[in-house]
């Protein structure tokens, strides 16, 4: 990539970036409008797809000598931003020593930005494809995957033969992610006025007990695959009382594992009915528990022709498994789909203040999309 060509894709960046598609609410539309319209500038046609009012993802193709795909998917939406935590500015693409700070620069404006100027190159110098290539830019990818979901339904990834997801992955070629699990856990107890606690049952204090108990089990129950790693748990959020006269009559835990199997999904969800039961029995509460979030691990062989051509050509020996979870994981098990995660950034930088991407990995990223889709 010469000097020109990084000037263009830093500027790309950098209008991605200064358009704001936090999630909630999103507001995709705004961000696939302005992709709509750079896509047309550079001869590239593009369709929105509309996921709801203000909110909708993006498809575009070009075609090849075959109809059958291979399909770059990136999503358009990020998580929030407490900006008076930020010492850069958040949403103005500032660059600094090689990086671009704002919120999406690595999760994952900038995979979509190297998405984008693939298709640019690919285009502007005439290069002749075997494959079509498609562009899906999804919405809501950071909160329930809906945008994906709906592209699913409609049939954009009938005729896809291998997807490549460009979420950051320090260029790594990953052939798996872990499944993703939240379960929520709820005490109920008995209300009654701080002066009186006796009077209600607090739940808070079982509550407090079992993510304790929980946190003490998991690490011993569960084990790490030499390929897999290990199933994780994340204590993401404890809430309880209504203010602090009134004894707490429920409380909630909301739990995010990232597993390895299908069994461990089986041994968290009887790991939490067993300490449930048993805290809720000691402080007399009633316990629930409530899975709203599955998604299962999703694998692709590295002996895969496409896979196999993807390490040759990005110069990989061998491939990882990923721990977060993507679209992927609504793409692949309903269409069967082989797949890779890679994508410039690192995932260390997703969700952070003062997130960054490293320019140097964006350019080595659109290099290794560009020599990839000219070859498969």
């Amino acid at each position: 990539m010469d000097n020109l060509e990084k000037k263009e894709i830093n500027e790309l960046l950098r209008n991605l970036i200064q358009i704001k598609s936090v999630n909630p609410p999103g507001n995709e539309n705004q961000i696939a409008k302005f992709i709509k319209k750079y896509l047309l500038k550079n001869n590239l046609y593009s369709e929105l797809v509309s996921l709801e009012e203000g909110r909708s993802s993006l498809i575009a193709k070009i075609k090849g000598e075959d109809e059958r795909n291979i399909t770059l998917c990136g999503h358009l939406d990020t998580v929030r931003v407490k900006e008076k935590d930020w010492t850069k500015p958040a949403f103005e693409g500032l660059i600094e020593n090689g990086k671009m700070y704002g919120r999406g620069a690595s999760d994952m404006k900038g995979g979509v930005a190297a998405i984008l100027y693939t298709a640019v190159l690919i285009k502007r110098r005439g290069i002749r494809l075997k494959k079509t290539v498609q562009l899906a830019l999804t919405a809501d990818e950071e909160w329930e995957y809906r945008g994906v979901k709906n592209l699913v339904d409609k049939g954009y990834f009938d005729h896809t033969d291998f997807l490549i997801i460009s979420e950051p992955s320090n260029l790594q070629v990953s052939i798996g992610e872990k499944g993703e699990v939240w379960i929520k856990v709820k005490f109920y107890g008995q209300s009654a006025h701080g002066s009186t606690p006796e009077a209600g049952i607090n739940t808070i204090v079982p509550g407090s007990e079992f993510i304790l108990k929980l946190k003490q089990r998991f690490e011993k129950i569960f084990e790490a695959d030499s390929f897999w790693g290990k199933s994780s748990i994340n204590i993401g959020q404890f809430q309880g009382g209504e203010q602090v006269n009134i004894v707490p009559n429920y409380s909630e835990v909301q739990l995010d594992f990232r597993i390895i199997s299908e069994q461990d999904k089986d041994r968290v969800s009887e790991l939490i009915k067993e300490i449930g039961e048993e805290v809720a029995k000691k402080y007399q509460v009633r316990f629930e528990k409530e899975i709203f979030n599955y998604h299962p691990p999703i694998f692709t062989s590295s002996d895969h022709p496409y896979v196999e051509k993807f390490l040759q050509v990005a110069e990989k020996k061998e491939a990882i498994i990923t721990k977060y979870c993507t679209d992927g994981a609504t793409i692949v098990p309903a269409k069967k789909i082989p797949f890779i995660i890679f994508g410039p950034g690192s995932i260390a930088q997703a969700h952070q203040n003062d997130e960054y991407i490293e320019l140097k990995s964006l350019y080595q990223a659109v290099d290794i999309l560009v020599k990839f889709l000219s070859r498969a």
